[in-house]
């Protein structure tokens, strides 16, 4: 067989070629006379003519036109809009769709992938409405009673932590103890009389950080009083709530969707 000198670029052609389909190959395509059309394993075509291969250049698809995505703020109502299926996707007959749990407070709903692109649509998400709570900041008392009352669970805890903050506020002269573990702090009453009011930290808490439909976790907080009579409220759990938070909604939603063309995966 004729010896065809190969071009820098045909070189590199065929070793990428070979690279995918196996150096086995080579005395088979050496010997071939007529033109031969080959695709790897990810879909790219060669073709091999006279001992040099060359990569065809396809022209490759648009992506995917994605429609608008529909957009929830309660578990109750992703789980509507999937029973209700308006758009008939979620039918037997279809691909089966992912409820991902994305975070404590989000959740999507993805297709499959489609098309060339192997991409994948999100249907819908669902958002939490939730208070914005400002932990690690010291704020007035007064911000930070109004904070832990309209933000946090009622519990004993919670009563205890709002008693102190209010007792902080109504007077003039406050001395703080502090050995790490708990805080003492002596408040003033009046002239002659003291009260002392003692939190043990961490304070355990339960703040609505993800969707009501769910049960809330609760997380260990360290309570704090500066200087000047201002609180905080410190996490104390390394973020230990998410995971918890997240397979609370991954449950609630698996039982909401049995028999449903769908998988839910946190």
């Amino acid at each position: 067989m004729e010896h065809i000198e190969m071009t820098a670029q045909a070189v590199r052609a065929k070793e990428e070629f070979l690279l995918f389909t196996g150096a086995e190959w080579q005395k088979k395509l050496d010997n071939l006379k007529e033109p031969v059309l080959f695709e790897d394993k990810y879909g790219e075509q060669y073709i091999w003519k006279n001992g040099e291969c060359t990569r065809l250049e396809l022209r490759k698809p648009d992506r995917i036109i994605k429609a608008e995505c529909f957009e929830t703020f309660s578990l109750n109502g992703l789980i509507e809009y999937i029973q209700a299926d308006p758009e008939k996707l979620f039918g037997e007959d279809q691909p089966r769709h992912i409820v991902q749990v994305f975070s404590p407070d989000v959740v999507r709903l993805i297709a499959p992938q489609k098309g060339y692109w192997r991409e994948r649509e999100m249907i819908a998400v669902c958002k939490a409405v939730k208070p914005n709570i400002e932990f690690d900041e010291y704020m007035d008392t007064d911000e930070f009673q109004v904070m832990v009352q309209t933000s946090f669970m009622e519990s004993e805890n919670r009563s205890l932590v709002l008693k102190l903050a209010g007792s902080v506020r109504k007077e003039q002269n406050m001395q703080t103890a502090d050995d790490g573990v708990s805080q003492k702090v002596t408040i003033n009453s009046g002239i002659s009389t003291a009260a002392d009011v003692i939190v043990k930290n961490p304070v355990t808490l339960t703040p609505y950080r993800t969707f009501h439909e769910v049960e809330q976790p609760e997380s260990p907080f360290v309570l704090r009083f500066n200087e000047d009579g201002e609180a905080a409220l410190f996490e104390g759990d390394g973020s230990k709530w998410k995971l918890e938070a997240v397979d609370n909604i991954r449950r609630y939603l698996v039982e909401a969707l049995k028999g449903f063309n769908v998988d839910v995966i946190a």
